[in-house]
């Protein structure tokens, strides 16, 4: 994986179709709630829209003081199949100098509509 070490800050929008609007929200309050809770910007790294080897995840995020990588997966509506599959292959993938990579699935099916009970909903995920 090459990572440019110049942009400790990458946000991008995946699809600007309405049908995403929900999922791109989702994403947005994830990684304002990551800044939030790291005040100390330079200990972290994180990207959206991110590739990891084969897979583009939703959210990359390293924390080096903690020496951990946490990949968020933000799904519609997610399958055992699908969840079984992705969580393999995040056990298997490895970050050189970190510890742990930890996979975090998000499924928008038991996510609120409204964006303030989205906001509290979302506080479970964060690390």
């Amino acid at each position: 994986m090459n990572t440019s070490w110049e942009n400790l800050f990458k946000v991008r929008i995946a699809n600007p179709d309405d049908s995403f609007q929900k999922h791109e929200v989702c994403k947005l309050l994830i990684v304002m709630k990551i800044l939030k809770l790291h005040k100390r910007k330079f200990h972290i790294r994180l990207y959206t829209e991110h590739p990891v080897n084969s897979h583009k995840c939703d959210i990359y995020f390293e924390d080096w003081k903690s020496k951990a990588v946490y990949i968020y997966e933000i799904q519609k509506a997610y399958s055992n199949k699908w969840l079984t599959k992705q969580t393999n292959f995040y056990n298997n993938f490895e970050v050189l100098g970190f510890n742990s990579v930890n996979f975090v699935p998000i499924n928008l099916k038991d996510c609120p509509d409204n964006i303030q009970e989205l906001n509290k909903e979302l506080d479970k995920y964060i690390v």
